[in-house]
């Protein structure tokens, strides 16, 4: 083990003592350990996610359809972003995920919805240059557990699930209520399930609605789920971050 000696202003030391005692943490080098692995996550993730941007598509793909890679490896090749992307979610849910378009330039569609512990990152996705800050997240309701691309949505209040992706038959209605859109004022049915996130469970509601086959998820995550957890977006690096939220 190394030991390194670090200049400290005299104010920062006051502020760092504050932190500890505020935290209850065993002393300052545990504040100053934190930070730094931290910081080390975020540019690991960072350098990571730049590798696969580049990647070239191989001759033997079908034109027009879509390739999911992760960490330069082909995962997935489909008719939509939808379905290549629900693969990820399933087999590599912690990317980071890049997704191209084998044929003619497709305009990318603009997107707009209602609108731990440890802290934990991941690169944005990122389909045909068109970046999405998603998350892996897994779904729990009775008898169902889905695996899923989670995007972060901190303009909507309610968590929102993909239409089709279960029988609402199976799941239990917690309650009906008005929401505010930018159509107008809608009603919707709340369905009560459990999601897993950084291996911690969460109650949650949420609603089902249409998320089109162009978009590399199928669930929002709302402020009802996020209040719970603290996010940190690096818009430049294309890296969102979470983790526990601390009292």
């Amino acid at each position: 083990m190394k030991i390194l000696n670090i200049h400290i202003k005299e104010d920062d030391k006051v502020k760092f003592q504050e932190l500890v005692d505020i935290k209850k943490l065993k002393s300052m080098s545990e504040v100053i350990r934190r930070l730094v692995s931290e910081k080390i996550k975020i540019e690991k993730v960072s350098q990571e996610s730049k590798k696969d941007i580049e990647i070239a598509i191989p001759d033997y793909i079908p034109k027009n359809k879509y390739i999911a890679f992760v960490k330069g490896a082909i995962i997935a090749v489909g008719d939509t972003v939808s379905d290549v992307a629900q693969v990820a979610a399933e087999k590599f849910p912690n990317g980071p995920l890049v997704i191209k378009f084998n044929g003619s330039k497709k305009k990318p569609i603009e997107y707009c919805f209602l609108s731990l512990n440890d802290l934990n990152c991941w690169s944005y996705a990122n389909v045909e240059n068109m970046t999405y800050p998603i998350i892996p997240i897994t779904l729990q309701i009775p008898s169902i557990e889905k695996h899923l691309l989670a995007l972060i949505d901190t303009a909507a209040s309610v968590c929102i699930l993909k239409e089709g992706l279960i029988n609402t038959s199976d799941v239990q209605i917690n309650r009906e209520e008005q929401l505010s859109t930018a159509a107008g004022i809608i009603s919707r049915k709340f369905y009560k399930g459990q999601v897993k996130l950084l291996g911690v469970d969460f109650e949650i509601d949420f609603i089902i609605a249409p998320i089109d086959d162009s978009l590399p998820f199928n669930m929002l995550v709302g402020r009802s789920l996020l209040n719970k957890l603290d996010a940190y977006f690096f818009g430049k690096k294309k890296i969102v971050c979470l983790k526990v939220a601390e009292d």
